[in-house]
């Protein structure tokens, strides 16, 4: 079984691991403090995909309150799948989502009346690439999105978003950088933070 919630014991193992790979991790570490990454193990994998494509690429507050505004059309509970597949696009849209995010809702609906999500009891099984690869065969899911489930919702340890800017700004500021790091470069990189590259991935998030 895969281990999918992270203890106490895990996260001071993985801070101690990171500070000492170097000074600039040292310092990071120092400054940013104890990590406390919170999971949200609560959500079942289809519910936290709807919430994920809510908040992507928009600022915390705003998410919110189209979120709300939404989950308000469902009696402020998240919908079933055959729900949301029954409810007008309009509606959706006039809670604030764009055509393209109102898609992705139905398609996410659709993919867990196929069994293409994961159910809780079925994902904790599952490897991380399995779950990336099972989630990101939805358009307009993507890789990232598979990635914030993996970290945010199952707590699994080892995940490194290499397209995320946010990670790829702490990396340019951790080593002072004139440029981005690529994706690739991240990845490589990041081979020496297994197997502790969520963690990794929390301070990049909080060093610029």
């Amino acid at each position: 079984m895969v281990i999918n919630i992270l203890s106490h014991h895990q996260l001071k193992t993985s801070v101690s691991f990171l500070s000492k790979l170097d000074k600039d991790w040292e310092s990071l570490i120092k400054k940013v403090g104890a990590c406390h990454l919170k999971i949200s193990s609560e959500l079942s994998p289809y519910e936290s995909l709807l919430k994920t494509i809510a908040y992507q690429q928009l600022h915390i507050k705003a998410a919110e309150t189209i979120f709300q505004r939404f989950l308000s059309q469902f009696n402020g509970r998240f919908p079933q799948a055959h729900q949301l597949l029954e409810e007008d696009s309009s509606l959706i849209r006039a809670s604030g989502f764009s055509q393209t995010k109102t898609e992705t809702l139905y398609r996410i609906a659709e993919a867990s009346i196929n069994k293409i999500i994961p159910e809780k009891n079925e994902i904790i099984h599952l490897s991380d690439n399995e779950i990336i690869e099972r989630l990101s065969s939805i358009k307009g899911v993507g890789v990232w999105t598979a990635q914030m489930i993996l970290i945010f919702n199952l707590g699994r340890l080892d995940v490194l978003p290499t397209h995320d800017l946010g990670i790829q700004k702490g990396y340019q500021a951790l080593k002072k950088l004139e440029a981005l790091p690529k994706p690739r470069e991240l990845f490589l990189i990041g081979e020496l933070w297994k197997p502790y590259r969520t963690i990794a991935s929390w301070y990049l998030w909080r060093a610029h």
